[in-house]
């Protein structure tokens, strides 16, 4: 009794310390949507906040430009609670975050709160990581 009482403790203490965010992701590629596999999101999520924290550029937030951006090829990361970033030496909590494609034009879209931002000129470097975990998009329909 004592070891499944353990093994439970240990399972739930590794569940609540895991850091890693697993948002519900989806998207659009090359005018199709897609998903992304469970086991994969996690690593989405890191390639985009490096991308979101290499950001030089906060403009005002037009809601036109978002929703166009939603109907051509983005991805669109809803986290289940905030989480925090920190984007030209500032820290934002969002919980929502939305990546225009392709990445040469990539604005970056987060909500905090019920206000958006908007984040352009990421360091185009950093986006091996987040171009690999794009190859792990799966049709939707």
């Amino acid at each position: 009794m004592r070891n499944v009482l353990l093994a439970v403790l240990v399972l739930v203490t590794v569940n609540a310390c895991r850091a890693e965010p697993t948002p519900r992701t989806t998207g659009t590629l090359e005018g199709k949507k897609v998903t992304f596999p469970d086991n994969g999101r996690a690593d989405g999520a890191k390639a985009a906040i490096v991308l979101l924290r290499s950001c030089h550029d906060e403009s005002l937030f037009q809601a036109g430009e978002l929703q166009k951006a939603l109907q051509g090829d983005h991805i669109r990361m809803v986290f289940s609670k905030p989480i925090t970033a920190e984007v030209m030496n500032k820290k934002i909590a969002f919980s929502e975050l939305v990546l225009r494609l392709p990445l040469n034009t990539g604005v970056f879209w987060v909500q905090t709160g019920n206000k958006w931002r908007r984040y352009t000129k990421y360091e185009f470097q950093k986006e091996k990581p987040f171009k690999a975990w794009l190859r792990q998009a799966r049709s939707a329909e």
